[in-house]
This record gives C-alpha cells, sequence and structure tokens, in this order.
C-alpha cells in the first residue's frame, strides 16, 4: 500500500461479519475521499470505515446477537458432540464382538459338520471266517489260470518264433532258386 492505510471490502466485511455485497453497496455510496485504488484494489479510508459501520449498524448488531447465541448453545453443543463421539466409539466396539462372534460361531459350525462326517462312518465289520476262506480259495483259483495262461503265452510265443524262422528260411531258399533276371523284381 501506499502513504495512505486502510482496509480492502473483503477484510471489512470478514471483520463485521457481514456479507461483502453489503459493504460493497454502502462502498459505492461513498465520496472518493473515503477510498481509494491501488492494483484494480479498493482500499478504504477510517473515514470511509466509520461511514459504513454507521450505516451498518443495526445488521453489525443482529450479527452480534447471533454470535452470542451460538456461544451460549456452544457449550451443550460440544457436549452433545462429545457425547455422540462416545456413541461412536461404543458401536465400533459392539461392531468388533458382533464380527468376533460370527467368526466363532462359522468355526462352531465348521467343527460340528466335522465331527458329524467322523461319527457318520461305521467301522469296518468282522468277516466271517467262512468268507475269508471263501476268498482266499477264489485267490487260489486265480493265481492258477493265471499261471497256465502265462504257459500258454510261452508256448505260442515259442511258436510264432519258429514260425519266424521257417519263414527267413523259405525266402532264402527262394531267393537261391531265383534266375540272374529275376534279382530286380
Amino acid at each position: 500500500m501506499s502513504e495512505k492505510t486502510g482496509k480492502t471490502l473483503t477484510q471489512l466485511a470478514n471483520e463485521l461479519n457481514v456479507s461483502r455485497d453489503k459493504i460493497i453497496y454502502r462502498y459505492k455510496k461513498l465520496p472518493e475521499e473515503d477510498y481509494f485504488k491501488e492494483n484494480n484494489t479498493i482500499y478504504l479510508l477510517n473515514s470511509g470505515i466509520q461511514k459504513i459501520v454507521d450505516d451498518l449498524g443495526d445488521d453489525i448488531k443482529e450479527n452480534q446477537e447471533e454470535d452470542n447465541e451460538e456461544t451460549q448453545i456452544n457449550p451443550s453443543f460440544d457436549y452433545l458432540t462429545e457425547q455422540l463421539n462416545r456413541k461412536d466409539e461404543q458401536i465400533d466396539q459392539l461392531q468388533k464382538l458382533v464380527d468376533q462372534q460370527q467368526q466363532l460361531n462359522a468355526e462352531d459350525k465348521k467343527l460340528i459338520k466335522e465331527l458329524r462326517q467322523y461319527t457318520s462312518l461305521e467301522a469296518p465289520k468282522e468277516e466271517d471266517t467262512t468268507e475269508k476262506d471263501k476268498s482266499d480259495e477264489t485267490l487260489r483259483q486265480k493265481d492258477e489260470q493265471l499261471a497256465q495262461l502265462q504257459e500258454q503265452l510261452q508256448q505260442t510265443e515259442a511258436v510264432q518264433k519258429e514260425k519266424e524262422a521257417l519263414e527267413n528260411e523259405v525266402a532264402s531258399l527262394k531267393q537261391k532258386n531265383k534266375k540272374w533276371y529275376q534279382f530286380w523284381k
């Protein structure tokens, strides 16, 4: 600012706790010697500020009364806010407890289900000795059949080898009996 000192319109509005529009409305009615402009900013001189304050007298008083009412209400508001914060903490704690209870219930249900599965399984019954003897006898019969089949397989393989050997001999004999002009066939 220059040598002159003053307040901007916004500063005055904040100080008096009124809207900036009310200050601008009254500023426009002021003579030029009560304000000055610098860098597109309007500064009010003390004389202009006094005129605006006198003009806004009733509005300023109303705002001060509202502020007083707010300060009177404020202690009870603070108390209620504190109470709400406590209730929020209690609700959070209860929510955590409910979550833990639900997790425990889920684990209990899982354990009960596993126990029911274990109890539903029946213990293996002891077989009668006659049934065991029968199964042993059938196993022996199957073993005998398997041994017979293995012998037959070995005999078949031996016959197959003899057959291949004979076929090789026949082929070699045919090779010997070929004429010279048949070798390209």
